[in-house]
């Protein structure tokens, strides 16, 4: 039988527990160490998962010869220094998202893997959703024909981030919602669409609802700098198109809370989120009238799904499906969506 896969969390908040859930629902994983600043996180991981050393620096732990991988689960500011590192060191990385903050600290990453050997798998965890397989499964069998346009949200009436005050702090997080929320349906659509090359990007962001944005616990008067809001139409090379929004809050009808994803080809569409869970379309009438057919959902999902390919990833038996170029790839158009809204203007993606 195989040794496990030696994993360390490297903070142990909301996306630290969920690693580890995922690690020990996929097997083959063996939680070993958390890194965290506050005792009750570390203690939850030990008692949870069966860490059996904790440290408050996340620094301490990338380079132990003992640990074979590493969940960077950090700050948006620290995942390059310490993911770089734990790569450096030979280990393999599971890093959350956004994956940098910027292109330029992507393309440090990428090489930095390449050089490694080791894998780069960033943790978009909608790819592995049960909805979201099951459309992409459909596309792939090409039910709803060549898609064309797609339009993905993810729309809060209230819901700005807490945590310890880093999210709307720029310094650390290095944007807003745009960086939280925006990259994940960004990469979701894009995806699905089947990652066409991006040519430019028309994109505003507003700073609307701070006054709804509640105290981090111990930090009153925290930083609010960043992004609230956005909304962004990229375009690709042979026409496709995407449509952006996201908002940590914002007044509308309560059932406008929530993800939209819904995807147009020319055959069919495809609903990704609806209360039965995600709706291929096909066989259009003149009147607009289609068949309607509810997809079947995969066993796997969610971060079960996601270490279980990470796990064979590491056993070179898949690619990692969002890997060093695509984390690339991804923050260039972030990076042209923040340079629109700046500008006021259409920007081509670089």
């Amino acid at each position: 039988m195989s040794q496990p896969i030696r994993v360390a969390i490297l903070g142990a908040g909301r996306p630290g527990v969920r690693h580890a859930e995922g690690y020990k629902a996929a097997g083959g994983f063996a939680v070993t160490a958390v890194a965290d600043l506050i005792p009750q996180r570390r203690k939850a991981i030990m008692d949870g998962f069966g860490a059996a050393r904790e440290v408050a620096e996340a620094s301490e732990l990338v380079a132990d010869p003992e640990i074979d991988s590493v969940s960077v689960c950090l700050p948006n500011h620290l995942h390059l220094p310490i993911a770089l590192a734990a790569l450096k060191a030979k280990k393999h990385v599971v890093c959350e998202t956004p994956p940098v903050l910027n292109a330029g600290e992507a393309k440090k990453l990428a090489s930095a893997a390449a050089k490694a050997g080791k894998v780069l798998l960033y943790a978009f965890q909608r790819r592995f959703g049960g909805s979201e397989q099951a459309a992409k499964l459909a596309i792939d069998k090409g039910y709803a024909g060549e898609l064309y346009h797609a339009r993905a949200s993810w729309m809060r009436t209230r819901g700005v981030p807490v945590g310890t005050g880093w999210y709307t702090d720029k310094s650390r997080s290095g944007g807003g919602v745009v960086l939280d929320l925006g990259v994940q349906m960004l990469d979701l659509g894009y995806d699905l669409l089947g990652r066409p090359k991006p040519a430019s990007v028309f994109a505003t962001t507003g700073e609307w609802m701070k006054s709804q944005a509640p105290p981090a616990p111990g930090h009153a008067g925290s930083k609010f700098d960043v992004e609230d809001t956005f909304s962004a139409l990229i375009r690709f090379e042979g026409g496709k198109s995407l449509e952006l929004a996201a908002t940590w809050a914002m007044n509308q009808p309560p059932q406008h809370n929530g993800t939209v994803c819904r995807l147009h080809g020319d055959k069919g569409a495809i609903d990704v989120y609806t209360r039965q869970g995600p709706v291929l379309y096909r066989n259009f009438a003149h009147n607009g009238h289609a068949k309607e057919t509810l997809m079947k959902m995969p066993k796997v999902v969610n971060y079960h799904a996601m270490m279980r390919h990470f796990r064979e990833a590491i056993a070179g038996k898949a690619k990692p499906l969002v890997g060093p170029a695509e984390g690339a790839s991804l923050m260039a158009m972030i990076d042209a969506i923040y340079r629109s809204a700046a500008t006021g203007r259409s920007v081509d993606v670089k």
